[in-house]
C-alpha cells in the first residue's frame, strides 16, 4: 500500500493567510460559532500533511469566498472540498473555480447531506453533491440530454 506524502505544513500560518481562526475542538459551541472559525485542527493538519500548504490554502480560500460559506468550516466539509480538488486536478486550473465555488451554498449542501441519512459518512455525500456542481457532461451525455434519453 502506498503511503501518503508527508509535507511540512504550518496550519496556523496558512489559516492566518486565509483569515481563518483555528480553535481547539473542545471550545466549539454550535450556537456561538462565527464565520471564519474552525474547530477541527486535526483534520486541517491531516490535509496539510497529506497535500501541502498550497492545497490547504486553496481549500480555505474556496470555502471562505463568501461569509455564508466561511461559516461551514466543519471537518466533513473541509475533507469533501479537499477530496474534490485532489480527485479532479483540472478543477484547480479552472479560471472560474473561485466564482463557481462562491455560487455554491455550502451550508445548504451540508444540511441536505446530513438529512439524507444515507448510511455513509457525510463527507462522502458532500463530495458527490459538490462534484455534481462541477460535472461537465461529455458529448454522449449531452446528446442523451437533447434526445431525452438521459436517465
Amino acid at each position: 500500500m502506498k503511503q501518503p506524502a508527508v509535507n511540512r505544513c504550518d496550519i496556523y500560518k496558512v489559516a492566518r493567510q486565509c483569515g481563518v481562526k483555528l480553535f481547539d475542538g473542545h471550545l466549539h459551541s454550535p450556537t456561538s460559532r462565527k464565520p471564519f472559525e474552525c474547530y477541527c485542527k486535526p483534520t486541517v493538519r491531516e490535509i496539510g500533511r497529506d497535500h501541502g500548504e498550497d492545497h490547504l490554502r486553496l481549500v480555505f480560500m474556496l470555502m471562505t469566498g463568501t461569509r455564508a460559506n466561511a461559516a461551514e468550516l466543519y471537518a466533513d466539509m473541509i475533507k469533501a472540498v479537499s477530496s474534490i480538488l485532489v480527485q479532479n486536478p483540472t478543477l484547480v486550473r479552472s479560471s472560474s473555480l473561485v466564482g463557481d465555488f462562491n455560487a455554491i451554498d455550502l451550508g445548504s449542501l451540508r444540511r441536505k447531506a446530513k438529512a439524507m441519512n444515507c448510511g455513509i459518512p457525510t463527507t462522502h455525500v458532500l463530495r458527490v453533491l459538490i462534484g455534481v456542481k462541477f460535472f461537465r457532461p461529455v458529448q454522449g451525455d449531452l446528446i442523451d440530454m437533447i434526445t431525452g434519453e438521459a436517465a
